[in-house]
């Protein structure tokens, strides 16, 4: 007989190994391992190192209407994606101090990735429309640098 144990949810919801190793496995082998959840027009912040990227579950309600996502991440880039019914809403690109893109470009490279260009200052705000009555949308934020800090708030749909 197969072993159908996802060994995931098992270490996730155990009390046995540290938090920062619960993070890595969120939405690879445990979906819901460690998922921020979080209602529509309450802030969610990030202070600390490496995160590549951090989840954040969204409860928009029912309604539908313009929902925006603003978001600070201040000098060290960041980039924020806003995900609703499986396809991506906004993307914000990396945003933060331009005298960052070297080191961005490192860390990118250092994980396999193509180097990506800083869009803006920090800063900001995006919008989509919200046409249908799914309840959650997911935040994710791409913080390859050490020593970053954001905030972002995605409002309900109005």
């Amino acid at each position: 007989m197969a072993n159908t144990s996802d060994w995931g949810k098992v270490y996730c919801s155990s009390n046995w190994g540290d938090v920062d190793n619960k993070h890595s496995i969120q939405n690879e082998s445990a979906s819901d391992c460690l998922v921020e959840q979080v209602n529509c027009g309450v802030g969610t912040l990030y202070s600390g190192g490496v995160a590549f990227p951090s989840y954040h579950n969204i409860e928009l309600g029912s309604n539908t209407g313009s929902v925006t996502l603003t978001f600070n991440a201040q000098n060290v880039p960041d980039k924020f994606e806003l995900w609703f019914d499986g396809s991506k809403v906004i993307d914000t690109g990396y945003r933060g101090g331009s005298t960052a893109q070297s080191d961005l470009d490192q860390a990118l490279a250092n994980l396999g990735l193509p180097s990506e260009t800083i869009q803006g200052v920090g800063s900001g705000s995006a919008s989509f429309t919200k046409s249908s009555a799914t309840t959650t949308a997911q935040l994710r934020v791409y913080s390859p640098l050490a020593n970053n800090s954001w905030i972002a708030t995605i409002s309900c749909p109005s």
